[in-house]
Formats: C-alpha cells, sequence, structure tokens
C-alpha cells in the first residue's frame, strides 16, 4: 500500500516581518473617504445602499472614521 504524502508542517512567521506601515496607510486611510463620527460613516454607507455591507471603524492613522467590508469588531 502506498504511503499518502503529507507536507511538510512549517510554523508560520511572525506578521510583523511583512508588515509595512506604509501600504498599510493607503490600504486603511489614504485610499478611503474619511468622516467625522460613526454615526455620520453610517449614514453614508446607508444613503449609497450599502447599509448591509459596509461597516465603520475609526482609523488610527487619522482618527476619522472609514468604512470597510470586514465585520465589525466587538465594542464598536
Amino acid at each position: 500500500m502506498a504511503r499518502k504524502h503529507r507536507p511538510q508542517q512549517r510554523s508560520p512567521l511572525p506578521r510583523a516581518l511583512f508588515f509595512d506601515e506604509k501600504a498599510d496607510r493607503i490600504r486603511s486611510c489614504e485610499s478611503k473617504d474619511a468622516h467625522p463620527s460613526y454615526e455620520v460613516a453610517r449614514a453614508h454607507a446607508l444613503s449609497n445602499g450599502m447599509g448591509d455591507v459596509l461597516n465603520a471603524y475609526e482609523c488610527t492613522y487619522c482618527g476619522q472614521w472609514h468604512l470597510t467590508r470586514r465585520r465589525e469588531q466587538a465594542g464598536r
């Protein structure tokens, strides 16, 4: 009976080795519209008919609110 090939298990490298702050800033902040509050960001999503798809989050770079397709984290 032939043995099944099992791929080698490698330990995952820490994410920090691949983190690029400039790329993260562009992706999560500079390429998006900024809103002064959570309520304004949600209203913008709702007015575009995307209220059930887009979620608002407070940006760690600019302190304003952006919209994302990622699910809301607990605690808003």
